[in-house]
């Protein structure tokens, strides 16, 4: 919201030294002008987030980007009987009961509130890094 503003007061000021008066009088529609700007961005972020193995789901007024575990890093070998045998993550070893509960982890991005949410810290710390936004623990609002 922050940047719309910004934006929005940016395009005022250009429009009032070319076609005088204030500033304050073309705001109007500079903020419909920043709002359309941000609409795009999001629309091309979404993009570029599905190339990076996000899948977009919508239902009853929810939005969100959900991520697997293994498309973030997780990397399992198993036994015949279908249980984990050796597991790692980010090149570090990972229990076999840290694992299982990683590859059943919901992880995802929340379009609406704009968030990273997950069942599991370590993968909603992936998931931020790989969109590209600092995480710590806990909701992390993002700038789409």
């Amino acid at each position: 919201m922050k940047s719309i503003m910004k934006n929005a007061w940016e395009i005022a000021r250009k429009a009032a030294t070319e076609f005088g008066g204030k500033a304050s009088q073309y705001i109007a529609e500079a903020l419909r002008m920043a709002w359309a700007a941000a609409r795009r961005n999001i629309v091309d972020r979404i993009a570029d987030l599905e190339r990076m193995g996000f899948r977009r789901w919508q239902k009853n007024g929810m939005d969100r980007m959900y991520i697997n575990a293994s498309t973030l890093g997780l990397i399992c070998s198993y036994h015949k009987s279908g249980t984990i045998s050796y597991a790692e993550f980010g090149g570090e070893y990972v229990s076999n009961s840290e694992a299982r509960r990683m590859s059943g982890a919901k992880t995802y991005i929340d379009l609406i509130h704009r968030r990273i949410v997950s069942d599991s810290a370590r993968l909603a710390a992936a998931a931020a890094d790989l969109v590209g936004v600092d995480y710590s623990y806990g909701d992390t609002i993002i700038a789409l």
